[in-house]
């Protein structure tokens, strides 16, 4: 009977077609990925099995191979490498251009993509993402502007954020920077005339809104009505709705598109608007929605599976949900293939699915209940959007959300109300004689119910562990994840089945046992690509860890790099205890990230060289330590701050007056005949004092003061008689590194973040491997092994 059931739905419309999309998807996938070798050896060794086993008709083999090859060979020929702009880069330059999106405003930013076509007067095409400092910018814009354009960073560390990955998916491959822009005049292209009196009609009734509604409800209006690109809503209300699961509500989502024709059509009804009126007026007010929000792609997918599914029925044709879902995505990939790498399209095609499948499946079988329609589907759709989300959630923010099911059940009600009223307030307020009687009298209900939404979420993001941090699932977990969930749909579909309930049990244990991390009893030291700033961390054989310095605050930016780099990665690993953090000195591109990793780590001890740098920073520094109870303690030479077995880790240090480089706290880990000296910033004239403390040969130096001058000298090579130099450094102005200082340390394997990203040592005590990080794969390679005592 199983078998019979799976080769059915297998062969349904249903399923050739969501078949059929995701090896559209893998194709596209594969290129993004570089894994098309891979995946194309996979997907024919999985179709010579089906052909021999004769488990499929060979006619849907082929046509799904074929398939696979289309999303490929689409990917690569509407995707670019670079542009112009992008072979010029970096430099500075008078630029021309287009703005063709609605500028953003973050931390006092404006923020735009631009669409290039003079460069100092020359004809250079090309698009880039121009952040400025003040003016005032709509899209459509015509402007002239005198930029710094650069490339966008790349991850050089596992687990970090790929800007220019991400950059890439708009067809962007620089960034440019400016105080202020000066607008052209001149008439407007009816495309950009459109679009930029569209964003007009959008801030008037904004504008409108806020006679009425107060921060933060305009802002949680603004989002859900117009997408997230329309107010800025303040941080604590993003932080509420974090740790609450309700993030989704400040962005327009598939839900709203619902929502929005949902009530437009029972009020129609009621009013006995004729059948066909009826479907033709919602659909032309979820293309209003759609166009008002920004096209974002989760409403985009929300709106073509709603135009499709109700123009089949003015039509009288039937349109399968699955099928139809499948066909859009394609649609949408057709059209562009980076969307594929848009977390809003991915979680918007997943939840679909679910609600699609697993929903459907449990409604099925509870017809016979008597509870009302809206009932069941506020209760279900919540929990099992949640359940398909999961994975999603975790791969991207590491991050499950305790009480979110609970939460986006009890605002089901709000939010339908706030979706349909602010949207049509907002469409009667672009009458202007009626848009300010309109706004007020709709914000007098919408003002209570975005109270109680606001509400609800601050209830349940300060109950204890409202947040709950996990490790970074791979592909497989998350694939096994939702084989599980479908198996468990077709058993409550088919009733209990002995080889369904095995399949299940074999694949939770699969998933379980994947979980399971059997550490390793190296030592491991990596140096994160930090740019011009320094952060290590140290892996002992008994996995304990230590920090060495916490690299510095992002420019102009919320974000410090400690949060985006270290934190990242720790996450990813479920690494929350740290045994000591040592911060060498005070100078920010070392310790600028420090309150960071306090409020977020669970640290046993910081050593610092000095009470008396008097800063922000160290401002920052000793509140965190202090609100955080967590002692600290100023390093003192040659002190062993911590020993296990065959391992130890040393402080040395030469306080000198008005010299804080060379008063860094210089760390010397040794394990069994390995050893790697930590310089901080102090050059040859500390290392002078300390040397009589330290082992004459030393196998890695971690060079001072980002390979400066002045840091390294023959004696001091000829004293420690080290293999290997790293090297923390990136773009900067003060010539680091000094070409005297690589010439120094020429006979030395040199390992520099700027040409090698993060850089990954191990060592068994008597052997040592060097890895360096491959942006491509993004995995480490090994690069050098060595025996130390040959």
């Amino acid at each position: 009977m199983l078998r019979e059931v799976l080769n059915k739905t297998i062969q349904s419309k249903n399923a050739v077609m969501f078949i059929t999309a995701i090896l559209f998807m893998t194709g596209i996938l594969s290129y993004f990925n570089n894994i098309e070798l891979v995946a194309s050896s996979i997907l024919t060794l999985v179709a010579i099995i089906f052909i021999f086993k004769q488990k499929l008709p060979i006619k849907y083999i082929f046509f799904w191979i074929f398939i696979f090859y289309i999303g490929y060979l689409n990917a690569s020929l509407r995707t670019n490498n670079s542009d112009k702009l992008n072979i010029i880069a970096p430099t500075n330059a008078i630029i021309e251009g287009r703005i063709v999106s609605i500028p953003n405003t973050t931390n006092n930013k404006i923020k735009f993509f631009t669409e290039v076509d003079k460069v100092d007067g020359k004809d250079i095409q090309g698009k880039t993402y121009l952040t400025l400092e003040k003016g005032e910018y709509t899209i459509g814009d015509k402007i002239k502007v005198d930029a710094k354009i650069r490339h966008p960073f790349k991850a050089g560390n596992p687990s970090q954020f790929d800007y220019g990955k991400y950059l890439r998916n708009f067809n962007v491959y620089t960034t440019s920077y400016a105080t202020e822009a000066t607008i052209i005049k001149s008439k407007l292209p009816p495309k950009w005339e459109f679009l930029q009196g569209l964003n007009k009609v959008r801030k008037n009734i904004l504008n409108n809104h806020a006679k009425y509604l107060k921060s933060p409800n305009i802002e949680i209006l603004g989002g859900i009505v117009f997408g997230d690109d329309a107010v800025a809503p303040p941080d604590y209300i993003k932080s509420t709705f974090i740790n609450s699961g309700l993030l989704h509500i400040l962005a327009a989502s598939g839900m709203n598109v619902a929502f929005i024709f949902g009530f437009w059509f029972i009020i129609m009804r009621f009013l006995r608007i004729p059948y066909k009126i009826n479907i033709f007026g919602g659909l032309i007010m979820v293309i209003l929605y759609t166009l008002m929000t920004g096209l974002g792609a989760s409403v985009l997918r929300a709106a073509l599976m709603l135009l499709f599914i109700q123009i089949g029925k003015l039509i009288d044709r039937d349109a399968h949900s699955v099928s139809l879902l499948s066909f859009v995505a394609m649609i949408l990939l057709i059209y562009n293939p980076a969307y594929i790498n848009d977390v809003g399209f991915q979680l918007s095609f997943i939840v679909t699915f679910g609600l699609l499948t697993t929903a459907k499946v449990i409604f099925d079988k509870t017809n016979d209940l008597k509870i009302s329609e809206f009932l069941k589907a506020s209760i279900l759709i919540p929990i099992i959007a949640q359940i398909w989300v999961i994975p999603i959630q975790m791969f991207y923010f590491n991050t499950i959300s305790t009480y979110s099911i609970i939460a986006n059940i009890l605002t089901v009600p709000f939010l339908s109300i706030i979706s349909f009223g602010g949207f049509i307030s907002s469409i009667l307020a672009t009458i202007q004689p009626i848009a300010d009687f309109i706004c007020r009298t709709f914000d007098f209900i919408l003002n209570y119910a975005i109270d109680c939404v606001v509400i609800i979420s601050n209830y349940f993001s300060e109950l204890p562990n409202s947040i709950i941090q996990t490790t970074h699932p791979n592909i497989i977990q998350i694939i096994l994840y939702y084989f599980i969930l479908l198996f468990i749909t077709l058993t409550i579909k088919v009733g209990i089945n002995k080889k369904l309930i095995t399949t299940i049990a074999i694949c939770i244990g699969i998933l379980i046992t994947s979980t399971v991390n059997i550490p390793n009893k190296n030592l491991e030291m990596i140096t994160f690509d930090v740019q011009n700033a320094d952060a290590f961390l140290i892996k002992t054989p008994e996995n304990k860890y230590f920090i060495i310095d916490t690299a510095k605050l992002a420019y102009k930016s919320a974000n410090s790099t400690a949060k985006l780099v270290i934190l990242k990665y720790l996450k990813d690993r479920g690494i929350k205890n740290i045994e000591g953090l040592i911060i060498t000195h005070f100078d920010l591109d070392h310790a600028g990230g420090t309150s960071d990793l306090l409020n977020d780590l669970s640290i046993k001890k910081v050593y610092i060289n000095s009470t008396e740098i008097k800063n922000q920073t160290t401002y920052n520094i000793f509140k965190t330590l202090k609100e955080k109870n967590i002692p600290y303690e100023i390093a003192k030479n040659n002190e062993t701050i911590y020993q296990e077995n065959d391992l130890t880790l040393k402080t040395h240090i030469n306080q000198i007056k008005n010299n804080d480089n060379e008063s860094s706290i210089i760390t010397l880990l040794t394990y069994k005949d390995f050893d790697i000296l930590f310089m901080g910033d102090a050059g040859t004239k500390t290392f002078e004092k300390i040397k009589i403390d330290l082992p004459h040969n030393i196998e890695v130096l971690k060079v001072g003061h980002h390979g400066g001058k002045n840091v390294v000298n023959k004696e001091m090579l000829t004293y420690i008689n080290n293999d290997i130099s790293i090297i923390s450094t990136g773009p900067n102005s003060f010539g680091h590194p000094n070409k005297s200082t690589l010439s120094i340390l020429k006979d030395t394997n040199i390992y520099r973040t700027d040409q090698h990203n993060s850089i990954k040592i191990v060592s068994n005590g008597k052997s040592y491997d060097v890895y360096t990080f491959n942006r491509i794969n993004k995995k480490y390679q090994k690069t050098l092994t060595k025996d130390i005592n040959q």
